[in-house]
């Protein structure tokens, strides 16, 4: 019996489209990094001292302003961790491709 549906393997375009989002999100995520880091940090240290300066009773601003920092923090987080992931697969390909040029030599 054939089976239904779109097939799920990967095309070549669709390999390429991948590449191209995942580029663009990596060059996105370091420019956001590079103009706008201090920002994450001044943001998380005011929500912080929102914490620490509100009267102990008022649990609702203390928990609204800590989620807010963690968010934050989160997001920044992540934002690097795209960065050091892309940069660790475009890294692992150029040895791949080093690799294969020493086993079979350069090919056009």
């Amino acid at each position: 019996m054939a089976p239904s549906g779109p097939s799920i393997s990967p095309t070549p375009d669709s390999d390429a489209v991948t590449h191209r989002d995942r580029e663009q999100k990596y060059r996105r995520a370091r420019e956001v990094l590079a103009e706008a880091d201090w920002l994450f940090d001044d943001f998380v240290n005011n929500e912080m001292r929102r914490v620490l300066t509100s009267d102990p009773d008022d649990m609702t601003t203390r928990e609204i302003a800590y989620n807010r920092a963690r968010v934050a923090t989160e997001l920044k987080t992540g934002l690097a961790s795209l960065i050091d992931e892309y940069e660790a697969d475009a890294q692992l390909r150029e040895r791949r491709d080093h690799l294969k040029e020493s086993l079979y030599g350069r090919r056009n």
